[in-house]
This record gives C-alpha cells, sequence and structure tokens, in this order.
C-alpha cells in the first residue's frame, strides 16, 4: 500500500479505537443514567436540556470554527510559518473566549428571565433549571475543541481523542457520587449537570499543557492576530449554517419529542386535543441517537478529523489529482465501513437495547420503543458518514454554499417527513424522517461534489459497494440465525456478543473473499512497502499526501 494510504489508514485506526473506547463508556455512562432515572420527566427534561451544550459544541467548536479555522491555520504554516499561525491561533481562542463568555452571560439572564416572568409548571421549571446548570458548559468544551482542532493541524491526533475518554470517566463517576449523597432525583440530575461543567473546566485545562507539548506557544500579538480573525468570522458564518443542519435534524426530533409528548395525568395545556406521543419519547429518541452516532463517531468523525487536513493542504497547493485521490479513498472506506455498520446495528437493535438499558426503572415498554427508534436511526449511519466526507471536501476547496444549500433543503424534507410520520409511527417516525433525509442529503451532497473534481472515477465506488452488499448480506444473514439458534438467550449479553462476533467475522470473510481491502487494512496493523510507483501516490521527491499536510507521526507512535 502507498505511503498516503497507509498513513491514513493508521491515523483513522488510532482516533477510531481511542473513539471506539469513549463510546463504549458513553453507553455505559447512558445505561447507568437510564438505570438511576428510567424514561421520565427527569431524563426527558436532562436530555433536552443536554442538547443545547452539545449541539453548540458539534457546531462552534468541533464543526464551523474548526472547519473554517484549520485551512487558514495550514495555509500560515504553508507560507508564513509557524509563528504567524501560532498567532492566529492565540487570538481566535481569544476571540472565541470573549464571545462565548459573553453569550453565556447573555443565556443565563433571559433563561433567569423566563423562570421569573413565565410560569411553566414543575415540567418546565425543571427544564429551565438544567438548562440554565449546563449553559456554562458551553464555553469550556467550545475552547477545548478550539485548542483540540490547533494540535489536529500541527499533526496530533491521539491527545483530542483521549479528552472524550476522560469526560465519559468522570460522568460516570459523577453518577455514582450523586446516587451516593442525594437522596431525590431532581438533586442527582442538578448534581450531575454542574458535574458536566466541572469536567469541561478539567478538560481544557489539562488541554494547554498538551499543546506545549507538541511545541505550541501563546503569541499574543492582537493587531497582527486580527484580520485572521476578522477572515474567519466571515467564513464562518456559511459553515455554520452548513453544518447545522444535521443537528438541527436531531434538535428538531427532541423539541417535537418534548411538545407532542402527552403531558402527565392531570395537567391539561390545552393545545393539542389528541397527543401522538407518550412520556419517555424525548429520553428513547436521545438514546436510540447515542446508537446511531456510535458508529458514526467511532468511523465517520475519526475518518473526517484525520482526512480534512490532508483535502485542505491539497487544495491550499493546488493539488487536485492528490485531493481526488485521497476524496475516493475516503468515499470507499466510508461505503466499506458504514453499509455494514447500518445493517448491523438496525439487526442487533432488540438485543442491544436489552442488554445495555433493560434494568432498575427502565422496563419492557421503554425497551421496545428504544429498539424500534434505533432501527430507523440505523438506515442513516452509512449516509451520516459520507455527509461527513463530502461537506469537509467542500470546505476544503473553499465552496461553503453548497452544503449550505443542500443542508437548508433537508431541513424542510426533515421538518415534512417529521409531521408526516410521527401521527402514525410514533417515536419511531421521527428517527425514520431523520435517517431518510440523511440519505437523500448525502447522495446530493456527492453528486454535487462530483461536479466538482475533474475526471472523477465512479466505478471504484461502484465496485466496493457491489463488494459491500455481498460482504454485508452474508453478515446480516448469519446474525439472524445466530439469533434463532440462540432463541431467549438472544437478549442476553452472551447472545449479543455471539450474534456480534459471528456477524463481523461473517463480513470481514467475504469481504477477503471478495477483495474488499478497506476493512481488512483499517484492522490491519502490518506495515507494507511497494517499491513500485503506485498510480494514484505523488510523483517521485513530491511529499506524499499524508506529510503534505504538514503533520507527523506523533498519533500513531503516542498510541503503541
Amino acid at each position: 500500500m502507498d505511503e498516503s494510504r497507509q498513513k491514513l489508514f493508521q491515523r483513522t485506526r488510532v482516533v477510531g479505537l481511542l473513539t471506539l473506547c469513549s463510546r463504549v463508556l458513553g453507553l455505559i455512562r447512558d445505561a447507568t443514567m437510564a438505570r438511576q432515572f428510567g424514561n421520565g420527566v427527569i431524563m426527558d427534561a436532562f436530555t433536552v436540556a443536554f442538547r443545547a451544550p452539545n449541539l453548540a459544541r458539534q457546531l462552534f467548536g468541533e464543526g464551523a470554527l474548526s472547519t473554517a479555522f484549520l485551512p487558514i491555520f495550514l495555509r500560515d504554516i504553508e507560507q508564513h510559518g509557524r509563528a504567524t499561525a501560532f498567532r492566529t491561533a492565540s487570538a481566535v481562542i481569544a476571540a472565541a473566549g470573549v464571545a462565548l463568555l459573553g453569550l453565556v452571560a447573555v443565556t443565563e439572564a433571559v433563561l433567569l428571565g423566563l423562570r421569573v416572568v413565565l410560569d411553566v409548571g414543575a415540567e418546565g421549571e425543571l427544564l429551565l433549571g438544567l438548562l440554565a446548570s449546563l449553559i456554562p458548559y458551553l464555553l469550556m468544551v467550545c475552547l477545548l475543541a478550539q485548542t483540540c482542532a490547533v494540535m489536529q493541524g500541527l499533526g496530533q491526533f491521539t491527545a483530542p481523542a483521549w479528552f472524550p475518554v476522560l469526560l465519559n470517566i468522570l460522568w460516570i463517576g459523577s453518577i455514582w457520587l450523586a446516587g451516593e449523597v442525594f437522596e431525590t432525583d431532581e438533586a442527582r440530575i442538578y448534581a450531575i449537570s454542574w458535574s458536566i461543567v466541572l469536567i469541561g473546566a478539567v478538560q481544557f485545562g489539562l488541554s494547554i499543557p498538551t499543546l506545549r507539548q507538541i511545541g505550541f506557544r501563546f503569541e499574543w500579538d492582537w493587531p497582527s492576530g486580527r484580520q485572521r480573525v476578522r477572515e474567519i468570522a466571515i467564513v464562518i458564518v456559511p459553515v455554520l449554517l452548513g453544518l447545522s443542519v444535521t443537528q438541527l435534524n436531531t434538535l428538531c426530533d427532541s423539541l417535537l419529542a418534548w411538545a407532542l409528548t402527552a403531558p402527565a395525568a392531570g395537567v391539561n395545556t390545552g393545545w393539542l386535543a389528541e397527543y401522538p406521543l407518550r412520556e419517555g419519547t424525548a429520553a428513547a429518541l436521545y438514546l436510540g441517537q447515542r446508537m446511531y452516532q456510535f458508529p458514526l463517531g467511532v468511523f465517520g468523525a475519526a475518518l473526517g478529523t484525520v482526512i480534512f487536513p490532508l483535502l485542505a493542504t491539497h487544495a491550499e497547493r493546488q493539488q487536485f489529482e492528490l485531493f481526488r485521490d485521497d476524496l475516493t479513498r475516503g468515499l470507499k472506506m466510508v461505503l466499506a465501513i458504514g453499509v455494514p455498520a447500518s445493517a448491523g446495528l438496525a439487526v442487533i437493535a432488540p438485543q442491544l437495547t436489552s442488554v445495555l438499558f433493560l434494568r432498575g426503572e427502565f422496563d419492557q415498554h421503554d425497551a421496545a420503543q428504544t429498539s424500534g427508534i434505533i432501527v430507523m436511526y440505523a438506515l442513516g449511519v452509512w449516509a451520516a458518514c459520507g455527509l461527513l466526507i463530502v461537506n469537509r471536501a467542500f470546505y476544503a476547496l473553499g465552496d461553503r454554499r453548497s452544503p449550505l444549500r443542500i443542508g437548508l433543503l433537508a431541513v424542510g424534507v426533515n421538518l415534512v417527513l417529521n409531521l408526516s410520520f410521527v401521527w402514525s409511527l410514533g417515536g419511531a417516525g421521527l428517527a425514520l424522517a431523520s435517517g431518510l433525509t440523511a440519505n437523500l442529503q448525502s447522495l446530493a451532497s456527492a453528486w454535487l461534489m462530483t461536479r466538482r473534481v475533474n475526471d472523477f472515477r465512479w466505478r471504484p465506488l461502484m465496485v466496493t459497494f457491489l463488494k459491500t452488499v455481498i460482504a454485508t448480506a452474508a453478515m446480516i444473514v448469519s446474525c439472524l440465525y445466530i439469533q434463532v439458534a440462540l432463541k431467549g438467550a438472544a437478549g442476553s449479553a452472551f447472545g449479543l456478543f455471539a450474534i456480534v462476533s459471528v456477524g463481523a467475522a461473517t463480513f470481514l470473510a467475504a469481504a477477503s473473499l471478495l477483495g474488499l481491502r478497506e476493512p481488512i487494512e483499517l484492522l490491519s496493523r502490518r506495515r507494507r512497502h511497494n517499491h513500485n510507483q503506485s498510480p494514484g501516490s505523488p510523483p517521485a521527491g513530491e511529499a506524499s499526501s499524508a506529510d503534505s499536510a504538514g503533520v507527523n507521526d506523533s498519533a500513531t507512535h503516542d498510541a503503541k
């Protein structure tokens, strides 16, 4: 395998493994929360409240700000040297800190005003109180995301992937401690919310010495960095709107679930004669989204994190052949991993829900509701992974309008589908709408991107897709066979492990027989040296795809 392909796989594997660890801990965290609070009013309020700072993190931190910042940061390294790039990064971190602090202060004032002026009832009071408790997390986590973007620009992918692991470990500890110290569920959920803010502060504090270890130095020269801040501020608006679409669709699902849920017995809001949803739907959607985001975060986000600096540098250097080759590699990996991930998640949804959540206050009704939602969300796993890659390709080329136009259409489509499905399918209808919208948005974005890339070769993608479908079909058959063979034991932890193990082994065996290389190469740690120039590799004497991004092998070495 050529050096570019090898390093892409290596870095994706490192980030993916750390993200897998974080996601597993996240599942344990969610299972612990479900056991502690069940699918009730408190979990409904917390999941909706937590979406506000989490959405801000995904949009401002890991999303728009990082996406707008990284190409400019890499351009400064290429054209002006590290000192200039460090001044740019320092100015952006300072400006972001001031802006976010102001946003937090204004939001807290608005929430306080709403609690004083409006009579929102006990459930509304809980929601507003949790929002006020969690909003400061927005400041910490967005600044953390910005420092992590600087690390990635300098070739350090491992440390940023460790921070979510730390978050989940400390969050799980806070759930246990709150359960031991406080007597009521309401006091416990507030204690957990305050703990999350404290954890965010710890994460950001640890990122500063990490930056210094990899050579970064804060250069507080505001006049020289101000122009870059203005440039990023201009770029960030269309990027923010484009990246916000998927998150807005998810937020729309949760808000609709909360608004269309029948109120508690004896409470009559009077705005709907008949409610299509019942208590716990918002929490079930949150858990379903967590399952859907598991493969998306482990693979899709990892690949997007690694490939974006490469594509941005290729575009900056006008190395469009390398740009096309790395984009094609990324899309082939999306198909080879994302399609079986979608199918596998749908197949094991009942067992997954039973093993992870069916205990304590979380009963059979909650499990059935959550399982159905997971199946519907699973339809969009591969599409969401592909959208991460294609949108980053647009941003690397400086095209910020195309993702925005397609995204705005997707918001409208999702809303129409939500209102069409929710009355007949309930919470599962909201998830189905999001899954179908993700498919349509990803396909439209990929088609538009191929028009931007000269001589884009569809044949390798089609071959990869057909091989993946055959291997996935074999995987599904093996999973269903094990489910039938195990009968009642299929819902146990052993049953889930057996189904996943046999399904994964079947898929990998079929992939090997069909010559589907991507899954095998992603898992393999062997280094292959190809002394002959491969068709997609850079000419002799020119920097390889990975090296051209100005990155080093610290991510690979640190993980060993």
